[in-house]
């Protein structure tokens, strides 16, 4: 992965004159390092554009998309940044103004939001700064599991449950919410099983599970693996664990998908915090 191209005191990204960071301005933080990798999808490359400060070909990356207010405000930023002048800044205000609300399941433009309206506030509290821009700290989308969402048959999410439950006689698909970009196993209960996957399976996309019976059991803790550890779990309730006879939960499984066939889901976490853990999306 390419290291992060940020302003310094004795490099800096922008023309030298009042917006060249100095060594003694105020230190504030970059977008962090975000994954990158041939496969991608388009967020992807858009946030090493940012990452890397190229403001300019950001902003014509995005002309036209329905998605481009968040990334013409992270790039209105960096030129701010860049030039430290105040009609730049004034220009980034009415961008960052101008983003819609991002869900932390859209781990990266979440990021980018908010870094955009950190340091849009950084300047506001501080006018005449230059700043010394150092990159984030940590990663822009940790992979992990934060909870699951019940959706219908055609894989819609069902609002207005308090809970991912359904019945115990099974059937009930659930959607893994947060991000990660292939599954390898999934786990019930911490024990890999050949699980019921539901639609396709893309890296990067989400990845849909049809909940087994519940063989007597009040809930199943689900986890899965990816290319690399991923973090959190997801708990499907039965809301009838007794009334059901049906074949148990599915057995350890013999061996991984074949990476062929493995899923993925969106640039979704992300940070922890708004998704949760329910059938509400």
């Amino acid at each position: 992965m390419p290291s992060a191209v940020v302003p310094t005191a004795n490099q800096p990204v922008g023309p030298a004159g009042p917006g060249a960071p100095q060594a003694e301005g105020p230190v504030v933080r970059w977008v962090p390092i975000g994954p990158v990798g041939p496969n991608d999808p388009t967020s992807g490359q858009r946030y090493l554009l940012l990452q890397q400060f190229q403001c300019d070909a950001l902003a014509q990356s995005v002309e036209g998309a329905d998605d481009a207010a968040v990334w013409l405000a992270g790039a209105a930023v960096c030129r701010a940044l860049q030039s430290g002048s105040q009609q730049d800044w004034q220009r980034a205000s009415i961008a960052v103004a101008a983003t819609p609300r991002i869900s932390q399941t859209q781990c990266l433009e979440f990021r980018v939001a908010a870094t955009s309206a950190t340091l849009l506030a950084q300047h506001r509290s501080n006018p005449g700064a230059v700043f010394t821009v150092e990159p984030g700290q940590g990663e822009a989308c940790p992979r992990q599991l934060v909870g699951l969402t019940v959706v219908d048959s055609e894989l819609r999410p069902i609002p207005g449950t308090a809970r991912a439950s359904g019945p115990g006689s099974g059937g009930t698909i659930v959607r893994l919410d947060g991000y990660y970009v292939r599954v390898g196993d999934v786990l019930f209960d911490g024990v890999a099983v050949d699980a019921e996957f539901v639609g396709t399976r893309d890296d990067y996309q989400p990845v849909y599970l049809r909940m087994p019976p519940s063989g007597g059991r009040d809930s199943i803790r689900i986890s899965i693996t990816d290319t690399v550890d991923i973090a959190g779990t997801g708990t499907f309730f039965y809301d009838d664990p007794g009334g059901s006879t049906s074949a148990p939960v599915p057995t350890e499984s013999s061996s991984p998908a074949p990476s062929s066939e493995a899923p993925s889901s969106p640039p979704a976490t992300l940070p922890p915090g708004e998704a949760t853990p329910t059938a509400a999306p």
